[in-house]
């Protein structure tokens, strides 16, 4: 693990002890984020990253828009997110994202930022238009956050159990 906080160019995690922070593998001298990255087993024990592949572990938190997206394509992504995960990071991503959610266009302007900031996280293969399959994301997470806050405080110690 490295010693200073590295954060991956592609979900923008911090490395650490963190609770929301990502492991890393470190492969030819670079820390590669094991989320996003395209890690395989080698033969004999050991791993190897395939390339090119999206993750790379980066000094500072990316600034510039272009260089997430230029971690997670080359001419087509460079790996997949499964449906399942990228579920969770899209809501997960929704929850923390500060823009204005009360709004009747705030989930598209979230799928903008989404295409901007975090393209990885939209190159789920599924069938059909990929705002829909997130706006329907998006509409879940709200009615479970709505139905986690509605219930009494002992229902809700009880769920956490």
């Amino acid at each position: 693990m490295p010693s200073q906080v590295l954060y991956c160019a592609s979900c923008a995690r911090p490395s650490g002890s963190d609770p929301d922070a990502v492991k890393t593998v470190q492969y030819l001298g670079t820390h590669w984020c094991m989320s996003c990255a395209a890690i395989r087993k080698a033969p004999k024990g050991g791993v190897f990253v395939d390339q090119p592949s999206p993750g790379r572990m980066m000094g500072a938190p990316l600034t510039d828009p272009l260089d997430a997206w230029m971690d997670c394509y080359s001419m087509k992504p460079k790996r997949r997110i499964s449906i399942k995960r990228a579920k969770a990071e899209v809501q997960r991503a929704w929850r923390r994202w500060d823009g204005d959610k009360s709004g009747t266009g705030a989930g598209l302007i979230f799928f903008g930022w989404l295409r901007r900031y975090r393209p990885y996280f939209l190159t789920f293969r599924a069938k059909g238009d990929p705002w829909q399959t997130v706006h329907s994301w998006l509409s879940s997470a709200e009615a479970e956050d709505s139905a986690r806050t509605s219930q009494p405080l002992a229902a809700r110690r009880r769920a956490h159990r």
